[in-house]
């Protein structure tokens, strides 16, 4: 009788132990939660998150995650998800150029047509190279004009601008056919001596940009003093600047700036024209102009982008506005039809989470970047979003490697620098938002879905500092908080 009271007290013992070190291990977690609601709600005036344990989905932690709130530059996560789903990976975006009839012996004789179908990453370099195929043909000059077509969009352009800061470079100029982000970055170095005027640089080279330099070179020890005001734009086509101010010799690297242009295809059309007579073409037709492509216009040269999947390394890892509202109406254009335009990009993400189950009132967009204090998403949306694409093998690599990486390339580049974590996510930034959506993985190689966003932040590097805390000490305490 003695040894079945031994066999039977066994798995009693077994089962308290067990018992003991899950309420320990509870009560350890419980700790680490309520400790960050405590510091989250000290640097916020609300927030809300969620952490997924991948690849199971269970829900290890949560904090009003149904609730929606301004996710800033998070929204990136949710266009980039709905583009791939829906254009795929491998989607190309196209330029072309037509004309109405074919070159002969060299010259074209009326206007040339530029249309895009969005390529939101048409570099100086890429353009050269549609440049090259127009030579390609034959072509040695064009009697007539460069006109862009921006009709794939509706409107023709737009200036997103949140907080009324719209001269900032962040702030984009949207068009369907347009090269480096729609912006001239302009170098100021000074001159060859004290009283010289400065030197003034733009790229990419063209003469979109006029500017009237009234900046003179100091003295060495002098105080750097420079203003650039935009002073509109001219009747063919160009934009003035007016440049003023001391900048002093000897001033490592000068200055820079980097402004958003005010007529997109007016840019497009004297900077294609620049690229045109590198590549030995003569452009006579000097104003730029607009307009469709004509019926019965015939294409003369075309150039084809990176895969989708390729470009939304730029988009999400360097939080690149201007890509994103692009990327938006495409989305629009390419599954609901022409014209782009945000409310149709905004239906198609609506449909494509409302897929994974996220209830429309959790997803209230205006915007492809963030750029938006209209935009009100819940943390459950991200991280809805963040295990799908996990588990979506057709979208997975091209989706995860477009994200930032604690201590390496883009957002994350600075932060966490010595931790022994790996995250590869999006961060979110507005003056009083602070916001993070992405995975989390510990040394243990544990993995997690987190979506953390603080609004009515009062101290934006405190905000930063307890969310990096929090991400740092999130492994080892939410597998303590694993079930069984």
């Amino acid at each position: 009788m003695k040894r079945f009271r031994f066999l039977y007290s066994v798995p009693i013992l077994v089962f308290l132990f067990h018992f003991s070190a899950t309420v320990f291990a509870s009560q350890a977690s419980d700790g680490f939660y309520g400790s960050f609601i405590d510091r989250f709600q000290k640097t916020s005036g609300q927030f809300g998150l969620q952490v997924i344990a991948l690849p199971s989905g269970h829900e290890v932690w949560e904090h009003k995650s149904r609730n929606t709130l301004v996710p800033a530059s998070l929204v990136k996560v949710l266009t980039s998800y709905a583009a791939l789903k829906t254009l795929g990976p491998f989607h190309h975006f196209n330029t072309e150029i037509w004309a109405m009839a074919a070159p002969q012996q060299g010259t074209l004789a009326g206007d040339i047509w530029i249309r895009s179908d969005g390529d939101n990453y048409l570099l100086s370099e890429k353009a050269w190279t549609l440049a090259q195929k127009v030579k390609e043909q034959g072509i040695q000059t064009i009697r007539g004009r460069i006109i862009v077509d921006n009709s794939f969009f509706f409107p023709p352009s737009e200036h997103i601008c949140v907080d009324e800061k719209c001269d900032r470079s962040y702030n984009p100029v949207v068009s369907a056919t347009a090269m480096e982000f729609n912006t001239v970055t302009l170098n100021i170095t000074p001159g060859e001596k004290a009283g010289a005027p400065v030197e003034v640089s733009q790229f990419p080279p063209g003469d979109y940009i006029e500017v009237q330099n009234m900046a003179t070179t100091g003295s060495s020890g002098s105080k750097l003093q420079l203003q650039l005001k935009s002073r509109g734009l001219t009747r063919d086509g160009h934009e003035i600047y007016q440049l003023s101010g001391n900048l002093p010799i000897g001033s490592e690297g000068g200055r820079q700036y980097r402004v958003n242009v005010d007529d997109p295809a007016a840019f497009f059309a004297h900077s294609f024209s620049m690229l045109l007579k590198q590549a030995g073409i003569d452009v006579l037709g000097k104003i730029p102009g607009t307009g469709t492509v004509p019926p019965g216009a015939k294409k003369i040269a075309s150039y084809e982008s990176a895969p989708l999947g390729d470009m939304l390394f730029g988009l999400n890892r360097y939080s690149n506005n201007f890509m994103a509202e692009m990327l938006l109406r495409s989305l629009g254009a390419g599954v609901v039809g022409t014209p782009g335009s945000v409310n149709k990009g905004v239906s198609v993400i609506r449909n494509t989470l409302e897929q994974l189950g996220v209830p429309g009132n959790e997803i209230l967009l205006d915007s492809g970047s963030g750029l938006s204090r209209n935009c009100h998403v819940s943390p459950r949306a991200f991280c809805s979003v963040l295990t799908s694409a996990y588990r979506d093998f057709s979208i997975t690599p091209e989706f995860i490697s477009s994200l930032a990486m604690n201590s390496n390339e883009g957002t994350l580049r600075r932060r966490l620098r010595h931790s022994g974590v790996t995250v590869r996510g999006k961060t979110g930034t507005l003056k009083d938002v602070v916001g993070f959506s992405g995975y989390v993985s510990g040394p243990q190689g544990d993995l997690y879905a987190v979506t953390v966003i603080l609004n009515d932040v009062k101290n934006l590097w405190e905000a930063r500092e307890v969310l990096d805390s929090f991400l740092e000490e999130l492994p080892s305490a939410a597998s303590s908080s694993a079930p069984g």
